[in-house]
């Protein structure tokens, strides 16, 4: 089937970005209009205002518009990776291989931190 590429522009880059958009005024109307969480909970804004490298970037006291703004220049990045990576086979094959990697190594060091702690947890149990 062949697709006509204003449908493809539209899934690669104006799709991603409404996503975004309506994602961040629902998370920020229902967390911060509805929900109100006490100060003891955690949300993504808290979180990234108590940062030392936020702090040091937007000073000690960072707007939520800023922070805002820095998730959609986050998303705008992220579309141009899309792009490149849709447009270049090479760089989608670079990028492909990259994860694979990096989820095996994460998987591996998984496997070898729960052994090592299985295994010494039966050699301290063999001990006593």
């Amino acid at each position: 089937a062949v697709v006509s590429t204003q449908s493809t522009g539209f899934w690669n880059v104006s799709a991603p970005l409404l996503f975004s958009t309506f994602h961040s005024l629902f998370y920020t109307v229902l967390v911060y209009g509805i929900l109100r969480p006490e100060k003891h909970i955690v949300t993504s804004y808290r979180y990234l205002k108590a940062k030392q490298s936020t702090k040091a970037i937007f000073g000690p006291n960072p707007s939520f518009m800023a922070f805002l703004l820095v998730q959609f220049v986050i998303v705008l990045v992220m579309t141009g990776v899309t792009i490149l990576t849709y447009t270049y086979f090479i760089l989608h094959l670079l990028q492909v291989l990259v994860l694979v990697v990096v989820v095996t190594w994460n998987g591996a060091n998984y496997y070898v931190d729960v052994f090592r702690v299985s295994l010494s947890k039966s050699k301290r149990n063999k001990t006593s």
